[in-house]
């Protein structure tokens, strides 16, 4: 059981390695902002099913990190279309 904890919580940091990628990527915006959100939701969701302190720390805040920089980019985008 110890292992499967473990697995998720580095789970949860590499969703948010992902959602950094995917931010940096030249996709459209609001399709990248979609991506990201999902992915980090995932990620927060493999955080907390870990269970380990450090897990649920890191992975918590990193992925809470990467939701908040898609709903920035989700306002940008509506934005700078007026």
């Amino acid at each position: 059981m110890k292992k499967k904890r473990n697995v998720l919580g580095y789970l949860s940091i590499i969703t948010a390695l992902t959602s950094v990628i995917f931010f940096f990527s030249p996709i459209d915006n609001e399709i990248d902002a979609i991506i990201i959100g999902l992915i980090s939701l995932l990620g927060i969701g493999f955080a907390l099913a870990s269970k380990e302190l450090w897990s649920v720390f890191i992975g918590t805040i990193s992925n809470m990190a990467m939701l908040g920089m898609a709903y920035l980019l989700i306002i940008g985008t509506d934005f700078s279309k007026l």
